[in-house]
């Protein structure tokens, strides 16, 4: 399913980018971009034998950058993703269990990006770091109650928060001085911090910027 994403999006940056003129140069300027993000497919396992595997799913998200010159640009990224899931575990009794829910990942990541040309027209690498939030949605057994005017409980869900990293290859087409569309695949990991199968999922990147 992402290997046709990517091609789809490489179709439809070439096309823009045909109808591209030359624009002034980005050095010097800041961006920002609204970006759909398309996560593959992943299983995750951990040391006890459990492993969740999570579906492919598209997300959104949004940059802030700044070009330092006409290579190199320096951004922020936060995205959410929320894949549907289904684990297998043990439970306290030693009895196998499945469980089918939709998790939520939330990433915030600082991204060095190369752009390999100098013109509106120009493949790119992106390397990024940061950390990233993830929510089974699922209660911990923990509930809470209070009220003031009324009576009400909660319970947190299990949840996480990982270091991030992701890499990826792309390709960028500036359309006028102010306006740039770009599209990237590549791979983002999350150290979940147990078993030997970190989450490491193919990524999938369109985004459609501005620059001011």
């Amino acid at each position: 399913m992402y290997s046709k994403v990517a091609i789809a999006l490489m179709i439809l940056l070439m096309s823009v980018s045909a109808h591209a003129r030359y624009v002034k140069d980005r050095a010097g300027s800041w961006e920002g971009t609204l970006m759909a993000k398309h996560q593959g497919e992943d299983t995750i396992a951990s040391k006890n034998g459990s492993k969740s595997a999570f579906d492919e799913n598209t997300g959104w998200g949004f940059t802030l950058g700044y070009n330092m010159d006409n290579h190199w640009n320096f951004a922020w990224e936060f995205s959410h993703n929320n894949p549907k899931y289904k684990a297998e575990y043990l439970d306290s009794n030693g009895n196998a269990k499945t469980l089918s829910h939709r998790s939520d990942f939330y990433t915030n990541n600082v991204n060095v990006t190369f752009h390999l040309l100098e013109g509106n027209i120009t493949p790119y690498a992106v390397l990024g770091g940061g950390f990233t939030y993830v929510d089974s949605n699922v209660s911990n057994g923990e509930y809470y109650c209070s009220g003031y005017y009324y009576w009400y409980c909660y319970s947190n869900s299990y949840s996480t928060t990982e270091w991030s990293y992701s890499a990826a290859l792309g390709l960028r087409a500036d359309i006028t001085s102010n306006v740039f569309v770009r599209g990237s695949y590549g791979y983002q990991k999350v150290d979940m911090g147990s078993g030997s199968n970190k989450s490491d999922a193919t990524i999938t990147r369109f985004e459609a910027g501005v620059r001011f």
